[in-house]
């Protein structure tokens, strides 16, 4: 059994902070998984392509291909967000994958094969286009079966993350970007990439989130602290638990929002009922070069021209992050 001995402080929503505790994780790492909106989409779509040797899933919230910007901020906001009218070149980016992937900078793409992929567009967003949405969709074909894709893009909801009965307006771009649009996307999501959940009871588990320190955080423009869920069930080491990693959009981290995101969007009900670790790194915003100012999740270039592939900073810190919770 591996485990890790972690020490960190437990804070909630309901509850006042605790004294400081130690837990212990068994994590399943044949069932680690990810997901994001927006530009955490866009990471969360990242990793999956560049670490497929430790992500068996990724759920897609209003993202664009993989390395769309390349490495370019103009490019990434033309071609990468309300592209409507310049197709993108799928074949183009699956190729340089494979290429990048006999480079050893990304993982082998057959690692994708068995994996699952959820992905979701509102039809009403206003920053991400069904085009690009669907040009990602398209990209994973090239790497799986059809069967293995769900992509959702029939909601009324603009460019906020779909919760069902939490948020604001479903058609309201404001804080903290969660919308009440009636419709579960978290636990839609994981339902796909974790077949076979038990039903949730759709109310925060009383545990609350525990909050810890991201080693090597600050190399790559991310928040020394994180956040951790841990199920009743996992904590101590009592079993072997799924992992999945959650990654908050642009103006979406607890610098802008607070804890809101983790607390509104679903996932905490389904984790709980279902012995999913969850783990919420959040982003620095950077007022200074290399600006950041939103506290967006790096897929044009700010931390490095390497952002894409293995060596990316945002990526190898979470990687190490969720590795050493295996240990």
């Amino acid at each position: 059994m591996r485990k890790l001995l972690l020490s960190a402080l437990l804070v909630s929503s309901c509850t006042d902070s605790t004294p400081e505790k130690d837990l212990e994780l068994d994590i399943d790492m044949s069932r680690v998984t990810v997901s994001g909106i927006s530009s955490g989409a866009h990471m969360a779509h990242q990793l999956h392509i560049a670490y497929s040797d430790i992500f068996s899933g990724a759920g897609i919230f209003s993202g664009g291909p993989y390395n769309c910007a390349d490495n370019s901020l103009k490019q990434g906001l033309g071609l990468c967000m309300m592209n409507t009218e310049n197709p993108i070149d799928v074949d183009a980016i699956a190729n340089g994958i494979r290429q990048a992937s006999a480079a050893g900078e990304l993982a082998d793409p057959a690692n994708l094969a068995d994996d699952r992929v959820w992905l979701f567009h509102g039809t009403t967003d206003r920053v991400i286009s069904s085009q690009v949405h669907g040009a990602t969709s398209e990209l994973y074909t090239d790497f799986m079966p059809s069967e293995q894709i769900v992509s959702v893009d029939d909601v009324e909801t603009d460019h906020v993350f779909p919760a069902d009965g939490r948020g604001v307006s479903c058609l309201a771009v404001e804080p903290p970007y969660v919308g009440d649009c009636g419709y579960d996307g978290a636990g839609q999501m994981l339902q796909h990439l974790y077949p076979g959940l038990e039903e949730s009871s759709g109310e925060n588990p009383g545990n609350g989130l525990i909050e810890t320190s991201l080693p090597g955080a600050g190399d790559a423009e991310l928040l020394e602290t994180a956040y951790i869920f841990v199920p009743e069930d996992c904590a101590g080491g009592q079993q072997k638990c799924a992992l999945h990693l959650v990654l908050h959009g642009c103006a979406q981290s607890t610098e802008a929002v607070g804890t809101e995101f983790m607390e509104l969007s679903g996932y905490l009900p389904w984790a709980g009922a279902n012995d999913i670790v969850l783990l919420f790194p959040q982003v620095e915003k950077i007022l200074v070069a290399p600006q950041n100012p939103q506290g967006c999740w790096d897929w044009w270039c700010y931390t490095g021209e390497d952002y894409a592939k293995r060596s990316g900073k945002q990526k190898h810190t979470n990687v190490d992050w969720i590795n050493g919770l295996s240990r």
